[in-house]
Order: C-alpha cells, then structure tokens, then sequence
C-alpha cells in the first residue's frame, strides 16, 4: 500500500448526505463544542459526518434522521477528545511516522472497499474534486491523534483480566441475548489480477505522445487537460496547485522537478498513467503544476484472457493439482501467497455479495469453485472448512464466552473512565445554535 499513501491523485470520496449537511462545509468558523481548552468546529463536525457516512454506509435521508446523527458524531467527537486530553497528558507515549504512514494507507483502503470497485471509487474522488495532498493534510493529524488515544487506551485497559467465575456470571446473565455462532467458511484464494495489454498500454502511450505533442506546437494545455484526461484529472484544466516532492510519486516527481517555470515535460508514466506535466511556477521547495493524465484500464479481452486463465487452473486443480503450488506461482496476494493462500474465516452474513454469491451453499471441504471477478481481480476459492449455525454452550465454547464476557467488562470500565474524564473536564454542547 505505499503507492498509494504517496500517491498522486489519491483523495477521500466525500459523501453528500443531504443538501444541508453540505451547506455546513461553509460554516468554518462556528463552533459546536467546547472541550476542555479545545473546540469543534461546524466545518469538522461536518467533514466527520460525512467520513463516517461512507465508512459505514450510513445515509440519513429526513432532517430528523440527520439531526439524531450529527448527535452522535458529535458525542463520539467529544469523546475522542477527552481521550486525546489525557493520552497527551502522558509524555511516555510517542507515535512514530511510519506507523502514521501505514495507518493512513488502512485508512483509505478501508473506504474504498465500501465501492462496488476500484474505478467507481476513482470516479466518485474525481466528483468531489479532492486531491491527494488534501486528504493527507487533513487526515495525519487526525491519524496519528487516533493512534495515540489507541496506545493510551490499550495501556489502560492492559489490565482489565477476567475470572472463571465472572465468564460464569456474564453466560447466567446474558445467556438469551448472546448471539449464536453465524454460519462461516474458512476460504483460500489464489488472485489472478487483470491487467491491460502491451496494445492497450501502447496505444495510451501513443496518444499521449500526441497530445504532448499538440501542445508543444501551440495547443492550450488546460484545454487538453479537460478534454482527454482521466478520473476527472482534468478539471480546472489539470491544475494540481502547489505540489512538493513527497505529495508526489517518485516517477512524477523525478519528471516535474527537473522542469523550469513554462517547461513542459515528456510523456511520463506513473502507477496511474502517463502524464504530461506543465510547471507553471516555482517558490521555495514547491511547484505550481499543471498536468494531463491519461490512466491505463483493462479491456474486456484483457479480462476474458485472466478468466480462460483461472479455468485451466481450476481443472488442473480438479485433476489432483496442488494449491499451495499453484498459489505460490500465480497468485497476485502477497500476503496470502505466503499462507498457501488462506484468507481465514468468514461469516456468511457479514460477507461482501460477491463472495457471498460465490460460496452459498458452500459446506463440503476441500472442493474449489471459480472463476470468481471481483473488484480485486479474478478469483480462486476453495473451502479449507465450513462452520454451521449454533447456539453457545459454557460448556463447548467456553474461550468464545470469556472473550465476549471480557468485552463487555471492558465496555463498562471505559464508559466509568471517561464519566470521570468529563467530570474533570470543561465540556459544553451548542449544535441547538448550529
């Protein structure tokens, strides 16, 4: 995932919860609460609604629904903030940038998995217009504040132990509201990713060279920009504003830093397609840049050839092939290569439909079923174990129940922590003037 944390275009999809709640984004400078010697500002509260509207799913659609959920983002706000008050009390914590990197890049990878795949959600950050560099100033604050309320709290809670006879009293007392055991598979996969041809990577390449090739001859870039660029790229005619060099790709910042103000750059192809770079001004460390981007997509050939791909693999494997030998050679995972492809459990319930279309009904070990295409590529699953539906007993699921028992003992010695945080802290609520 580095690529993506230095990434070049990759921003946040803002999503529009109601025409109101979009109005509020203007509303920089009003304050909904007051915490201890900080405040919460309109604008965050309304950046936050939204971020948490995507990561959840969530779309409140009446003015009451989206009241009772501005209530709630903003309880969960303050509550952030009395963490973070007493987690910078402690001077023994630090959090390091590379663990602020990795944090950023789960982050974002976390929300695009709420698209049905990978170029709705290039569309949809290409509606928003938000770039890269904005979701990166925004977000690492609010990353590394997270990771340090995180430390605080496990060190916290790093004492919270549980006995047999409280395991005990939490199954007498919660027996018949204890959720059973969901019916789950455990999953190995092999990925087979799909990529564009030589022709189509040529033929991209090709016309970016012509493009250049326009505007050296006289063409206005901004016009260029908007006409041929992708993922919305083009917009305000490919003005990217003031760029360092680490908001960028290495392969588009090698390119754009050689450039004198008016130079135009040769084609230059990045992770997200060839680009031609215009540097418009330079201040300091930074550049004014301009840019045309043209990314590089599968056809539905390219497709059709990793699908006849899986097929052959399939029937290899029906005919005593070996998985794990397979996995190692094709798969596209690396971090389940290593694992003979093992993905672990899955809950039917909570699975993404398009692996739940492709295991239901799924319960014999050992059988394998693909191809699969998936926003990740081209799949190959086969069933490692198969977990049915149940009720929890003491007596068979006993380190299930302790887990759960000590949940739910940790649940109520944070909310006693953080009464005690607001009883020592200065808090007052204004959304009702908001």
């Amino acid at each position: 995932m580095n690529a993506m944390v230095k990434s070049l275009m990759f921003g946040l999809a803002l999503l529009m919860i109601t025409s109101s709640v979009h109005a509020q984004r203007e509303t920089v400078d009003k304050i909904v609460a007051v915490v201890g010697d900080q405040v919460i500002l309109a604008s965050e509260l309304a950046g936050q609604i939204q971020f948490t509207a995507l990561q959840t799913n969530r779309q409140p659609k009446t003015e009451s629904e989206v009241e009772q959920f501005q209530a709630e983002v903003l309880d969960q706000m303050i509550s952030d903030q009395l963490f973070l008050i007493a987690a910078r009390k402690d001077t023994s914590l630090s959090i390091r940038e590379d663990e602020v990197d990795m944090a950023l890049d789960e982050r974002v990878a976390s929300i695009s998995q709420n698209f049905a795949n990978q170029q709705d959600f290039l569309d949809a950050l290409a509606a928003e217009g938000i770039t890269w560099r904005e979701l990166r100033k925004r977000f690492r604050d609010e990353v590394r504040n997270q990771l340090l309320k995180q430390r605080y709290i496990q060190r916290k809670l790093s004492s919270v132990s549980i006995s047999r006879h409280e395991v005990e009293e939490f199954y007498r007392e919660f027996r018949d509201s204890i959720p059973s055991q969901q019916e789950a598979v455990k999953l190995a996969h092999v990925l087979l990713t799909i990529q564009p041809s030589s022709e189509v990577e040529d033929s991209v390449k090709q016309l970016a060279t012509d493009l250049r090739r326009k505007i050296i001859d006289g063409a206005d870039f901004a016009e260029i920009s908007s006409e041929y660029s992708s993922m919305g790229a083009g917009e305000n005619g490919g003005d990217l504003g003031w760029i360092s060099r680490d908001e960028v790709v290495d392969e588009f910042a090698r390119a754009a830093f050689q450039l004198k103000t008016g130079d135009i750059s040769g084609v230059v192809r990045t992770p997200f397609g060839y680009h031609i770079i215009k540097c418009e001004a330079r201040r300091n460390d930074e550049l004014k840049l301009r840019h045309v981007l043209l990314t590089v997509l599968p056809t539905a050939e390219d497709t059709g050839r990793v699908i006849r791909l899986a097929d052959s693999l399939i029937a290899e494997l029906r005919n005593g092939g070996s998985f794990e030998e397979i996995t190692r050679i094709f798969s596209a995972d690396d971090e389940t290569r290593i694992k003979g492809g093992e993905l672990g459990w899955f809950a039917l319930s909570n699975m993404p439909p398009e692996f739940a279309e492709a295991v239901a009904g799924w319960t014999t070990p050992g059988e394998y079923r693909g191809p699969v295409l998936t926003r990740f590529g081209v799949h190959i699953f086969k069933l490692l174990d198969y977990q049915p539906e149940k009720e929890y007993t003491l007596e068979d699921d006993y380190d299930t129940i302790k887990e759960l028992a000590r949940q739910d003992k940790t649940g109520r010695y944070v909310d006693k922590w953080i009464e005690k945080i607001k009883e020592e802290t200065f808090i007052e609520r204004r959304l009702d003037s908001y």
